[in-house]
């Protein structure tokens, strides 16, 4: 949707209209009904690129008139819709992959820190690679 519908107008008929302020710009403008706001944050090709809850508020109303204006479905973070999922088996799924991955890759990355190999182990990793190396170790020099 195009940052320039959304605040074209179309939105007052529901009591809806921008809020400038400081911290408002040409990639992020606000919108309120008065007492609630919703925050739109805008790319480069200027399209809405998302919306967000303003403070502790309630912008059901809003993001209700966006919708029906705009003929459109806003979808929460915690939906698999809004990383572009289908399901919620779907983008399960694609987690579950996502971490057998960076597990399995891990584990080498561990296999190579204890045999004292290259590896991939990260500053925030090593600590485990550290402790998989004294088990190992361990158990080597308990099988001597």
């Amino acid at each position: 949707m195009s940052a320039c519908d959304l605040f074209g107008g179309r939105l007052e008929d529901w009591g809806i209209r921008e809020q400038a302020d400081s911290k408002t710009d040409e990639r992020n403008r606000c919108l309120t009904d008065g007492r609630n706001y919703v925050w739109v944050s805008i790319a480069e090709d200027g399209l809405v690129a998302s919306l967000s809850r303003y403070g502790a508020n309630a912008p059901r109303k809003i993001l209700h008139a966006i919708a029906e204006t705009f003929d459109t479905e806003i979808f929460s973070e915690h939906e698999p819709q809004y990383w572009g999922y289908s399901t919620q088996e779907e983008w399960e799924a694609d987690i579950r992959q996502m971490f057998d991955k960076e597990r399995d890759g891990f584990y080498n990355d561990v296999c190579a820190y204890v045999r004292g190999d290259a590896n991939g182990i990260r500053p925030g990793t090593m600590t485990k690679a550290k402790i998989a190396k004294t088990l190992v170790e361990k158990a080597r020099n308990s099988c001597s």
